[in-house]
């Protein structure tokens, strides 16, 4: 049974990754394109491209065709070099340039004629990041911004409220956080539920309401941000508002990990001015993450795991309920009571007498709700109790 299981399983398990790998998204990936001429002007077809990740060694290669023009497509983020050679010209190598999600990069060439070993470096070339080829209106944020902004309840979605034309809707961050809401925030005047939320390019809303997050991912597992406002292209759909993507940290070829405390807790806080009491709230947030090389220029991971822990108190409520005097059977002050199926008043409105054990539990029940409020112990009063329950 057990052959039988592993020769079903490993071809599936193997089918999913490779089906997996064929999905990745062109939102979380981008492209180099350029062409390649001499110092006249002149195009040059048949030079070998080779394009390379530096953090993860890995190389592409292409070369350029018959109108000198060449394309790397399928990149994923990163920093990558792009070297040339063709016969009868010296190399030229362009280091530094940096492939962002659904980026479009143009890098032309100009070869001299030369030897093979007279190479021409040109490092961090100013404006080669730009998008000269489509017209989507973009902005991108990347790592070092994503950990380093003071996200309150470390939600992601908040970096969408860092662009022109974002509004909040809600500021209560924290019932975002806990009910994993996306519609926070109005961008362009669409509408809130108009977002089109993604994670690496798989849609990361519940289809149902397309107002709740699949998961809050952790500012710490992502590597960049890419927000698209308008003029999109062709892979983008579903929704009218801003295609928001976040792409996640891979493993490269050097190890890096971290372990994450993020607390907050009222003891810390000062009471409000107006307020008589500080309001109940402790908020933890821990987790680790790592990530390297499996095989080094091969194979790479990146695992992580998260947990948010926050006790805080609900909105409060305001009931009315008796006062001890009249849990207790004295209802003097109260309309005049009488004995059951007759007109004979009961002497002094009391009926402490008369109580019966389900009445005595019933009292205990409000006695003990009594106490767990602010109450005002009146006969008659109404909307003398207010409660702020704990909501963990």
């Amino acid at each position: 049974m057990m052959q039988r299981f592993l020769k079903l399983a490993v071809p599936v398990f193997l089918l999913f990754i490779g089906f997996s790998i064929s999905l990745h998204a062109q939102t979380s990936l981008g492209q180099i394109a350029g062409t390649v001429t001499d110092t006249t002007g002149a195009i040059i077809p048949g030079a070998e491209i080779t394009v390379a990740n530096t953090g993860t060694g890995a190389i592409r290669k292409t070369t350029t065709d018959d109108n000198g023009f060449y394309i790397v497509t399928n990149l994923p983020i990163g920093d990558y070099t792009v070297a040339i050679k063709k016969t009868g010209y010296g190399p030229a190598k362009r280091t530094g340039l940096s492939v962002i999600a659904d980026a479009h990069l143009t890098t032309n060439f100009q070869l001299h004629v030369g030897q093979v070993t007279e190479e021409v470096t040109v490092t961090a070339i100013t404006g080669e990041t730009l998008n000269v080829t489509s017209g989507e209106l973009a902005h991108v944020i990347d790592t070092k911004e994503v950990e380093e902004l003071p996200l309150n309840g470390r939600n992601y979605t908040q970096v969408l409220t860092l662009i022109p034309g974002a509004v909040v809707t809600n500021p209560d961050i924290f019932a975002i956080t806990t009910g994993l809401n996306s519609t926070n925030q109005v961008v362009n005047g669409n509408r809130a539920d108009s977002a089109n939320l993604t994670v690496d390019g798989a849609f990361n809303q519940a289809s149902g309401s397309n107002g709740s997050l699949v998961n809050n991912v952790s500012p710490d597992f992502i590597k960049e941000v890419k927000i698209e406002t308008s003029n999109f292209s062709a892979e983008f759909g579903r929704t009218s508002g801003p295609a928001f993507n976040i792409v996640t940290k891979g493993g490269t070829n050097q190890w890096h990990g971290g372990a994450i405390e993020f607390a907050r807790n009222n003891d810390l806080d000062a009471r409000p001015y107006f307020s008589a009491i500080k309001t109940h709230l402790v908020y933890n947030n821990f987790g680790y993450f790592v990530g390297g090389p499996v095989r080094k220029d091969k194979l790479f991971f990146f695992a992580g795991q998260e947990w948010k822990r926050l006790r805080q108190q609900q909105s409060p409520s305001v009931q009315t309920t008796p006062s001890s005097a009249q849990l207790a059977g004295n209802f003097a002050g109260v309309a005049q009571l009488n004995f059951p199926g007759t007109t004979t008043p009961i002497p002094n409105n009391n009926i402490a007498s008369m109580m019966t054990t389900d009445g005595k539990a019933i009292a205990n029940v409000f006695t003990t709700m009594n106490k767990l409020g602010t109450y005002t112990d009146q006969t008659g009063a109404t909307n003398n109790l207010t409660l702020i329950p704990l909501n963990p």
